[in-house]
């Protein structure tokens, strides 16, 4: 018998992040003259705050300059560690539903966030204990999106469940995410609103954590299905 192993992003999937995000993002580009417009957010989407730097400075026609990127970064996650510590909402019902999802499935946190974020918000919303394993960016040598992390949670629920076959399930915020997931071969669940172009990449599509009920997850798991919304 599979055991399901829930991958799930803590960026906008369990905590809404969103907002302030964008926001530290665009302090610390502005330090470089850049301004985070509407055409170059899309660039930062279901990325590390480095790798976002990157495309969008490179987007922006800004110089090849290591140092700056990692100047901006740091100036980021501060920003964004700053306003996190100030409060963040979670989804209403995300609690009951994670109770209800634990009780068939392995539950586990992949995200491109850093583990004292993580960590930080789990804890404020008595979550902590919830998630084994949680694979944050300084986990993996390669951060999301990209495969690294989901292998890297298999590998340790493997690791508490010898000789269990497990099946891997992405719930991500992002097309990205969803895209690396599938790439490591996992089904993959897209939360939020998204274009029904985004939606349709994902396996299935719900608006909250909250609504991807276990009936949904046992649909997902079932052959051959594709689209559930």
């Amino acid at each position: 018998m599979e055991l399901p192993v829930l991958m799930i992003e803590f960026e906008n999937v369990l905590a809404d992040t969103a907002t302030l995000r964008h926001a530290a993002l665009a302090e610390s580009l502005a330090a470089d003259g850049i301004a985070l417009t509407g055409e170059l957010l899309p660039l930062a989407q279901g990325r590390t705050f480095e790798n976002a730097i990157l495309r969008i400075r490179e987007a922006a026609g800004a110089p090849d300059d290591p140092t700056a990127v990692d100047l901006a970064r740091l100036r980021a996650e501060r920003a964004f560690a700053a306003r996190l510590g100030k409060g963040v909402t979670m989804p209403v019902g995300l609690r009951a539903a994670l109770e209800k999802l634990s009780a068939m499935a392995r539950l586990a946190v992949v995200t491109r966030a850093s583990r004292r974020d993580v960590e930080f918000v789990l804890q404020l919303g008595g979550l902590d204990g919830v998630f084994r394993p949680v694979i944050t960016l300084e986990d993996v040598p390669a951060a999301k999106p990209t495969v690294a992390p989901f292998k890297a949670a298999l590998a340790r629920v493997a690791e508490l469940f010898p000789g269990q076959v497990l099946r891997g399930v992405a719930v991500e915020d992002s097309v990205v995410g969803v895209r690396a997931a599938r790439e490591a071969g996992l089904l993959t669940v897209l939360v939020g609103a998204h274009p029904p172009q985004d939606a349709m990449e994902a396996d299935c599509w719900v608006e909250s954590l909250a609504d991807f009920t276990p009936e949904r997850l046992r649909l997902l798991l079932s052959p051959a299905v594709k689209g559930i919304g």
